[in-house]
Order: C-alpha cells, then sequence, then structure tokens
C-alpha cells in the first residue's frame, strides 16, 4: 500500500467511531434536550376510528407507551393482527411492552359507564339538569330538546303536551356514547315497564284515566315524606275529588311558580291558573313531578278512610295530621310545631 492508501486507511478509522458514536447519540433539538418519558406512568391514549396502524403506532410512541413506532408495527404485522385494532380511548402505562399493548388494543377500550340516580319527586326540569351536570358528554341544550314529547310515538303519550310524571325515577347506567334521546326513552320504556301491570279497574269506576291517576300520584309524591302517609294523602285527594272539593294542595302552584325553595306568598296563593287548587276544583292539568312506583301504587289503592284534611304538624319529620273535620283541622295548625 503506498503512502498516500495508508493516509485514507488512518482517516476512515480515525472517523468511523466517531461517526458511530453520533449515530447513536440523541440529538438536541431547538427546545432543548430530548425528553425521555419515565416507565410506568398512566396516561390515556385516543385511537380515533379509521386509523391505520403506522398512525397507531406513532400515536403510542408519542405518549411513551411504546418505545419505538417502526419496531411496535413490526411487531403487530408479525403477529398479524393490524386488522384487529380497535378504536377508542384507553388508559395505558408507559414503558410497556409490547405484547401488553398489542393485547389491550385487540381487546378494545374498557366499556364506560356512568351511574345517574333520579330521585322520585324531580321534575323534567330537575333530570334535564341533573343528567347535563353529572355527564360530560350531555349538553344541557340537548338535554331540553331531548324531553320534548313530540319526538316519542308511544300510546301511552298520545294526547299530552309534556312529558312531566312519565320519566320513571330510579338509577340508570348510562353508556359512554348514549345521546340525550337515548336516555329518555330509556326512562319512558322504564314507565312503561313498571306500570305496565298495574290495575286501574277501581280507578276507572271512579271516572278517573291513567294520566289522572299519575297526576295524583305526583301530588302524593311531593306531599308525602313519611312512606306510610302515602295512602292518607292519597284519600285526602280522592275523597275531595268525589265531593267536588278544591283539593287545596300548595305544591300544585309552586310547581306552576317553580318555587320549590321557598314559602308562596300571599300574592301567590291569588295567582290564576288551573295549578292553583285553591282557587280551582279537580285535578292541575299535567303531574307536578315524576313520582315513584309506592306514589303511582297508592293513587290506585287510597286508604279508607273519611278524612278531607291534612296539614304538616311535626316540621322536623315533616309528619302530617289528619282530621275529616274542619274545626279539629284548624286546632292542628294551631298546634303545629
Amino acid at each position: 500500500m503506498n503512502k498516500q492508501g495508508r493516509l485514507v486507511l488512518s482517516l476512515i478509522i480515525f472517523i468511523l467511531p466517531v461517526f458511530i458514536l453520533c449515530c447513536c447519540t440523541p440529538v438536541e433539538n431547538a427546545g432543548g434536550p430530548e425528553t425521555v418519558i419515565p416507565a410506568g406512568r398512566q396516561v390515556q391514549v385516543v385511537i380515533e376510528e379509521g386509523m391505520n396502524l403506522t398512525q397507531i403506532a406513532e400515536i403510542l410512541e408519542e405518549a411513551g407507551v411504546v418505545d419505538n413506532a417502526f419496531l411496535f408495527r413490526l411487531f403487530v404485522q408479525q403477529k398479524e393482527k393490524e386488522k384487529n385494532l380497535a378504536p377508542g380511548i384507553y388508559d395505558m402505562v408507559t414503558g410497556s411492552d409490547y405484547g401488553t399493548v398489542l393485547e389491550q388494543l385487540t381487546a378494545g377500550p374498557p366499556v364506560v359507564t356512568y351511574n345517574v340516580t333520579i330521585p322520585e319527586g324531580y321534575t323534567v326540569t330537575d333530570i334535564v339538569e341533573k343528567y347535563s351536570s353529572e355527564l360530560s358528554f350531555i349538553g344541557t341544550e340537548e338535554m331540553e330538546k331531548a324531553v320534548l314529547i313530540e319526538n316519542y310515538q308511544y300510546d301511552y303519550l298520545l294526547g299530552y303536551e309534556s312529558l312531566e310524571g312519565f320519566l320513571f325515577p330510579k338509577t340508570y347506567e348510562i353508556l359512554m356514547g348514549y345521546g340525550a334521546a337515548d336516555i329518555i326513552d330509556m326512562m319512558l320504556a322504564q314507565y312503561h315497564y313498571e306500570t305496565g301491570d298495574l290495575d286501574y279497574t277501581g280507578a276507572e269506576e271512579k271516572n278517573l284515566s291513567r294520566y289522572d291517576i299519575l297526576i295524583i300520584a305526583s301530588m302524593v309524591e311531593r306531599e308525602a315524606y313519611i312512606p306510610e302517609e302515602r295512602e292518607l294523602i292519597s284519600a285526602v285527594i280522592h275523597n275531595r275529588l268525589d265531593l267536588g272539593m278544591a283539593l287545596g294542595i300548595d305544591a300544585t302552584l309552586t310547581y306552576y311558580l317553580k318555587k320549590w325553595d321557598e314559602p308562596l306568598t300571599e300574592s301567590d296563593l291569588e295567582t290564576d291558573t288551573l295549578y292553583n287548587t285553591r282557587i280551582y276544583s279537580g285535578l292541575p292539568p299535567t303531574p307536578i313531578c315524576n313520582p315513584g312506583l309506592a306514589s303511582i301504587k297508592a293513587a290506585l289503592e287510597p286508604a279508607e278512610v273519611d278524612y278531607l284534611y291534612f296539614v304538616v304538624t311535626d316540621s322536623q319529620t315533616h309528619e302530617h295530621s289528619f282530621t275529616d273535620d274542619y274545626n279539629e283541622h284548624l286546632n292542628n295548625i294551631e298546634n303545629a310545631r
């Protein structure tokens, strides 16, 4: 080898280790040193519908779930699972091995459910607020549109103007991705299921429709704090209806004025509306809340008593005193505590 050849060989021997070192050393970007994501951290990864394997692998690398998108892609292809990766929202761990990640992606995201409790006595407005506040994927405007009665074609809704009374109270399991109309439809189906086998024969004999019973049940629901008093309050309502007396139940006016959290004033009690059952006899136009099954049954089967009056006589327990004598009723009011 001549002198020039030995010089070239010496340069190669000197430069090659430097080149290899440069290729293996992370390059600092304009923003500073490369950030290494520590292993063992919980991260959320969103795999959208239609993403291909290359896109999914890059997302996983960016999140630190896998260390190399290219190698993970080769791993998936080698396992012939490229077409089995399910879109969705995943909770993953950084620095995971490829097998674990692939197992998650082929199994699909976990089913996310929300339990929302609708108490007895909630109004349609309360229900809209409840779902909107507890479900991040349901907006108030969507819920308000969903509770319009014209959206549903059930026979038992025909002829009515509001869903008030028909949204059955219970704890509902809501899946991620449900729309507002799906939720309301589920509540209506539950109402039909709960009330479908009830005996309305006694009500029909008194010329009371199923809707009338629902209205009575809603008043019982709002007035009865103690379960054992439901049938007694129902009896007072039925007895007054039989006699053509005004019901005098202030909860109906409270519903109309939306004043559940404050007492009615003298001016309020003079409001000219069919919901003012002090002024107008008979039932109010609609239910005043969504009653539970116990109140609906109480409306169908009132206690066999002659009571015409009741008043809360214990403000702590909300216990009522009942009587069929007006003077005794006045005395109960006087002695209330």
